[in-house]
């Protein structure tokens, strides 16, 4: 059995996590073992296991038989190692750290709950740093706090393609490549929403030389407009350092391709803005969690216009009051990185035909409201 300080803390701060021993309880009692499996990555052995009695490969070294076993609580052994324990344990023995660590991982991506605030920054630790652009965003933003770690968790593994989503004109393809998914069951706070995985593009301890995708939260949009909050992010997640989708722009070739042909990245509000998006072939979209843009992420897009040849950022929020005015601050913002901001005027006459000039109708609010043909028909003229 694994012990609480049988590991010295080698990854963070011990002074900066508030957990106590009734905590620990919390957490031992509320785990979602299932949430916590599927999130640490164990590849399930489908035929050796049942319903509430798992097998897994060893996640501690390369095996052709699954000799890892985890049942209720979280309750684990290892059979090729000799070791097992609890959840709290299981993360020690993966991550490093002592139990109190341990447990703050496992709250802050959302396998269990505990009275306690997380509000608190931890000082957070990179296994890796990304390269070119991915390793100079890290470094604007690390010089004035820690950056958000890649999790494990991985909880599209949990979620399914819903029919919201096809009514919203977002097909199973997008949902592939931007990591989107309906969570309908397990303890996860997230649970009975559309999940959007928070990623982005950074080395790892596997693949040191080439950045690669990874997770760095999840959070949870509510099916219908009328539960509140409409977006619910996990405790400790800073979503003012990152955009969403800002992976794509740094891995994928058709978006490199487009921002040097477009001579621009475009910047929306939310998730659904850049998967509406994506759905009608625009690459060059991030989003950035709502009508405000952050210094921090002024800086990611100074970052990515001049390492892939932007010479324009498109503001391109939301038709409402907090989305023009959160428009003309975003744009001050990228002014004083040096980028040159565009903002897409909803009032404008968008063309001209015999009848005289053609507005965007009333109703259309957001870029999500447009479909795929009418954002074709704006990239087409330069409009986003």
């Amino acid at each position: 059995m694994i012990t609480c300080n049988a590991f010295p803390m080698n990854k963070r701060t011990s002074d900066t996590v508030r957990l106590n021993a009734e905590n620990l309880d919390e957490i031992r009692a509320s785990i979602d073992w299932q949430a916590l499996f599927a999130g640490l990555g164990l590849r399930k052995a489908e035929q050796k296991s049942k319903p509430n009695d798992w097998w897994a490969f060893s996640p501690f070294h390369d095996e052709k038989t699954p000799s890892f076993h985890m049942a209720a609580g979280g309750v684990w052994y290892d059979f090729s190692i000799g070791e097992g324990g609890g959840p709290i344990e299981l993360v020690q023995r993966l991550d490093g750290g002592n139990c109190y660590e341990a447990g703050r991982l496992i709250l802050e991506r959302g396998w269990a709950h505990a009275s306690v605030d997380l509000s608190e920054p931890v000082t957070a630790h990179r296994d890796t740093v990304r390269q070119g652009v991915t390793k100079s965003i890290s470094a604007a933003t690390e010089s004035e706090r820690p950056a958000n770690e890649v999790i494990r968790q991985d909880l599209l593994k949990m979620c399914e393609y819903h029919p919201w989503l096809a009514e919203r004109g977002i097909s199973e393809e997008t949902c592939e490549l931007l990591g989107i998914g309906y969570l309908p069951q397990g303890r996860s706070p997230l649970k009975g929403r559309v999940v959007f995985q928070v990623a982005d593009a950074r080395s790892t301890s596997k693949n040191p030389n080439t950045p690669n995708r990874v997770i760095l939260s999840h959070l949870g949009r509510a099916p219908t407009d009328d539960i509140d909050p409409k977006y619910l992010f996990y405790p400790g997640f800073r979503k003012t350092d990152e955009l969403y989708a800002q992976e794509i722009i740094s891995l994928h070739e058709d978006a490199a391709k487009q921002v040097k042909e477009t001579g621009a990245i475009v910047v929306t509000e939310g998730p659904f803005d850049v998967a509406k998006a994506v759905e009608a072939g625009l690459r060059n979209v991030v989003a950035s969690f709502g009508a405000s843009l952050s210094k921090q992420q002024a800086k990611k897009l100074k970052l990515m216009a001049d390492t892939f040849g932007a010479k324009q950022i498109r503001v391109v929020f939301d038709r409402d009051d907090a989305g023009r005015q959160g428009a003309v601050k975003a744009a001050d913002a990228l002014r004083q990185v040096g980028l040159e901001p565009v903002i897409f005027d909803w009032d404008s006459p968008i063309a001209r035909s015999s009848r005289g000039a053609v507005h965007i109708p009333a109703g259309t609010d957001d870029l999500a409201d447009f479909s795929t043909e009418q954002l074709i028909w704006l990239r087409a003229k330069n409009l986003i």
